[in-house]
């Protein structure tokens, strides 16, 4: 009776070396070892088939992978981590590998007429986490911290919870092979001599200097950073790739740049009621020149060097308050800490621009290098108030008209719409209550500001379109308002409500029927366009 040696993972000891001594070494192991990999894409779908439990088509498959395994002269080998189940994380399956008996058992009643041997590799379970962790947040936004895929996991005992019943169940034909962490160890000779023995002599040159791919504790802080944002998928999956990969963008050119002139010397008009005097009052006292030392850094340095490092700051708030400078300095690495240092050097910038020093050509300019080159690091980690930040400083400190216009009306439509939810939360309304009523049922506070029934207008469609439309006449202060969109989007506001609250009310206006948010229909149908 031939063998067929099933490598089942897990994940995270090496099953990427494994696979590719398969790919690479077939013939060798073939003519040397008498041992035939087997490497076909229905191992992958079998897998997927398995874990979904899609029990028909992993019957069909399974019996094509059979046929392929008979027609092989000798034994066999098949490697695959995801047989016992995809990497614990991936899913909402708390308990790791809860099919890895089951999906075994199909298998080898498949594999009836051969016999089967499992080897699965034992790692130091809390390295085994912290490795699969890094993993998932390398990739993926679910976890904020290892505490917390550790809780997710709610394993007391990872490998004798996991491994339990095969171990039961399957006695000899489960083979445990302990992972060694140091780096001199190689898994796929591991698995060789577990298979051939461990007196056999292998024939297979390689290298067995394991690759360190897993990033660095930083890098993962930084991940773990991105996750947090409350940054849209889109920006989220870009930060990430932008700190795995070495990218650049092309440099901004000093020559291009028109500042405005700050601070903006406004006159009085004519025609301003005295009613409102107290607030231009308040125009005039916006910006104060202020004699502060340049902490900025060189206007022409790396910015990439920046996205690497994650800020370093005290959990204490720091004493002092932010008219000098170096406390800002302090406050800012506070705010921004464990986010990339292009954040911190985000803020810097916007708080020099909000001054009036000698440094705000200096500040504009790497100001506008920061969202021509870093925007990707940016718009994935910067909480939404510095988003509303940046509006503002596009407002005063643009380089271009186009700048200006969008930096005023995202800056205005941005903080409207955090003073408006600022009021639902202070009338202890949850940010997600549909509302009760499909018109206006209380008398209005301000004469003449017409209000509209419920499903009765395109007042806020229109606004984010117009904004929308603003935002395509320039790249840096454009990307800005399309991730403050797609945060809004994936939140509850008064769009989501708005929405929602048609539906609830079965509501179609046929004059207004395509008039959602965001020009989409939130049960996932097109609008009539």
């Amino acid at each position: 009776m031939k063998t067929v040696h099933f490598h089942i993972g897990p994940h995270k000891t090496g099953s990427t070396a494994i696979q590719k001594m398969i790919r690479t070494h077939s013939k060798q192991l073939e003519e040397m070892h008498s041992l035939y990999p087997v490497a076909d894409p229905l191992i992958n779908q079998i897998t997927r088939s398995l874990n979904s439990s899609d029990t028909y088509s992993a019957a069909v498959d399974l019996k094509r992978l059979v046929d392929l395994c008979h027609s092989r002269q000798g034994d066999c080998l098949i490697s695959c981590e995801d047989l016992p189940g995809v990497l614990p994380g991936r899913s909402r399956k708390r308990r790791p590998y809860p099919k890895l008996f089951e999906n075994i058992n199909v298998i080898r009643k498949a594999f009836s007429e051969f016999h089967c041997n499992f080897y699965f590799f034992i790692r130091d379970p809390d390295e085994w986490i912290r490795s699969s962790y890094t993993q998932l947040v390398k990739h993926g936004s679910r976890f904020t911290s290892i505490d917390d895929y550790v809780s997710f996991l709610h394993v007391q005992e990872l490998w004798e919870e996991t491994l339990k019943k095969a171990r039961d169940k399957m006695g000899p034909e489960f083979i445990e092979i302990p992972y060694d962490e140091d780096t001199g160890f190689s898994s796929v000779n591991a698995l060789l001599h577990a298979i051939l023995g461990p007196d056999q002599k292998l024939k297979i040159s390689q290298d067995i200097r394991r690759p360190n791919s897993s990033p660095s504790p930083d890098v993962v802080t930084l991940f773990e950073a991105v996750n947090r944002s409350g940054a849209s998928l889109e920006a989220q999956q870009l930060a990430r790739k932008w700190l795995q990969t070495d990218v650049n963008s092309s440099p901004v050119d000093a020559t291009e740049l028109e500042f405005p002139k700050w601070p903006v010397q406004a006159e009085r008009p004519a025609w301003l009621s005295p009613q409102l005097d107290a607030l231009w009052e308040r125009t005039g006292q916006r910006v104060h020149s202020q004699d502060q030392p340049n902490l900025l850094p060189d206007p022409f340095c790396d910015l990439s060097d920046f996205r690497m490092r994650p800020v370093e700051a005290s959990e204490e708030f720091p004493q002092g308050g932010r008219g000098e400078m170096e406390n800002q300095v302090r406050i800012l690495k506070y705010r921004f800490r464990g986010l990339p240092e292009t954040c911190f050097l985000l803020g810097l910038c916007i708080s020099y621009l909000r001054r009036h020093t000698d440094h705000s050509e200096h500040a504009a300019f790497l100001f506008q290098r920061l969202w021509e080159e870093e925007h990707a690091v940016l718009l994935g980690t910067l909480p939404t108030r510095w988003l509303i930040s940046t509006f503002q400083t596009f407002l005063d400190h643009g380089a271009n008209e186009a700048q200006r216009l969008i930096g005023s009306s995202a800056y205005f439509l941005s903080n409207i719409l955090k003073a408006y939810e600022a009021e639902r939360a202070l009338d202890g309304l949850p940010p997600d209550r549909t509302y009760p009523s499909a018109t206006p049922t209380t008398k209005s506070g301000f004469a003449g500001m017409d209000r509209f029934e419920l499903g009765g207008t395109d007042l806020l469609l229109n606004t984010n379109a117009l904004l929308l439309e603003l935002a395509s006449k320039d790249d840096r202060a454009g990307r800005v308002v399309q991730e403050f969109f797609l945060r809004t989007k994936m939140s509850n506001s008064v769009f989501s409500r708005m929405d929602q609250s048609r539906l609830a009310h079965n509501i179609n206006n046929p004059q207004f029927s395509n008039c959602w948010s965001f020009f989409e229909d939130p049960t996932g149908g097109m609008s009539d366009k």
